[in-house]
């Protein structure tokens, strides 16, 4: 069972990775998002949240 403390820091560290990700894009440093998280080596199981999170929030 997931606690209220571990959800908001996993959603923390979502927003964080994303927040990576982006820098990377807007850098120049990588072409695309998929390139990002592959560079940040973002688990497979974690990148659709991703997706939908940066969908959200751009």
């Amino acid at each position: 069972m997931c606690t209220f403390s571990e959800a908001l820091i996993e959603k923390g560290e979502l927003r964080g990775t994303a927040n990576s990700i982006l820098q990377l894009v807007k850098n120049h440093i990588a072409s695309n998002v998929e390139q990002a998280m592959d560079m940040l080596s973002v688990e497979p199981s974690s990148r659709e949240d991703i997706m939908k999170f940066l969908e959200h929030y751009l």
